[in-house]
């Protein structure tokens, strides 16, 4: 019966110890998650570069997808030196973001127009299980190609429409680096 109280007390001491660690594992996993890298392209000013680090999942004419993984930096980067036109939101579902009904999740549309006065319409949306945007700009507001403008807080996929008479050079599959790789 000795032994058997014994162990009976150390059970909280190791539930104790665990619990401890447990939290410092999710704590130091939302800080690598929530990471905001400052990134400049050393592109032609007049590239449009990518506004989210992510494996593209869909690339046809001028609409992409990407997909932001649990370990991709979750910042989105202006696309073009230019303003933001508006910001829209958009009601939808909640499904897995690497899936194609991704394409119908909630989100918010923010419209850029470029100083060569081309419109990058680009949609962050959430995923099926923390659904959260953040955005810290105001319409009407001037931004600089690469400038982070938001996040989306365990979400995790961003849709871009480019100007008329452009199409993607990227392919399914592709990585990009948001505010570095060229669409």
């Amino acid at each position: 019966m000795y032994q058997l109280s014994n162990l009976l007390a150390f059970i909280p001491s190791v539930v104790n110890t665990w619990f401890i660690y447990i939290v410092i594992m999710l704590l130091l996993f939302f800080l690598y998650f929530i990471r905001a890298p400052k990134r400049e392209s050393d592109l032609d000013k007049n590239i449009i570069v990518s506004p989210a680090d992510g494996t593209v999942q869909y690339a046809k004419g001028r609409h992409i997808s990407i997909f932001l993984s649990p370990l991709d930096v979750h910042v989105q980067y202006a696309p073009v030196n230019g303003y933001i036109k508006s910001t829209k939101h958009i009601s939808g579902t909640h499904h897995m973001a690497n899936t194609p009904e991704s394409g119908h999740n909630e989100g918010i549309m923010v419209t850029f127009v470029s100083n060569k006065g081309e419109e990058i319409n680009v949609t962050q949306r959430v995923g099926f299980l923390v659904r959260r945007i953040i955005n810290k700009i105001n319409e009407g507001e001037k931004i600089n190609r690469s400038d982070i403008y938001g996040i989306i807080t365990f979400g995790s996929r961003v849709d871009i429409i480019l100007p008329d008479g452009y199409e993607t050079k990227v392919k399914v599959g592709d990585y990009l680096y948001g505010g570095k790789s060229a669409l």
